[in-house]
């Protein structure tokens, strides 16, 4: 698989991603969509129902060698593909099924 091809199958994964994940593991929820830039990123959000507030977090989705990833400060979290249907995985924050 040539560079070209595999930024392609890159783009099609990610495609695929977008729209809503609800987190499994109680994490924030996360919204994948492409920008105006054609770039893609996560929008993490949660709710605290205690303060009654909400709060939002927006990282972009990089790529590397066919590896999705955001960056947490110093830290990579990889979004990876599980074996379940319409399951994603986000290193550190666990499980997400489409919402």
């Amino acid at each position: 698989m040539n560079m070209e091809e595999s930024d392609q199958s890159t783009l099609m994964l990610l495609s695929s991603w977008e729209g809503g994940w609800q987190s499994i593991n109680g994490n924030p929820d996360v919204y994948i969509f492409q920008e105006y830039d054609r770039e893609y990123y996560l929008l993490a959000y949660s709710y605290d129902k205690e303060y009654e507030r909400g709060n939002f977090a927006c990282y972009r989705i990089e790529t590397e060698e066919n590896v999705c990833y955001i960056r947490l400060g110093m830290n990579h979290s990889e979004l990876s593909e599980e074996k379940y249907p319409h399951t994603l995985h986000i290193t550190g924050w666990g499980s997400y099924l489409r919402a």
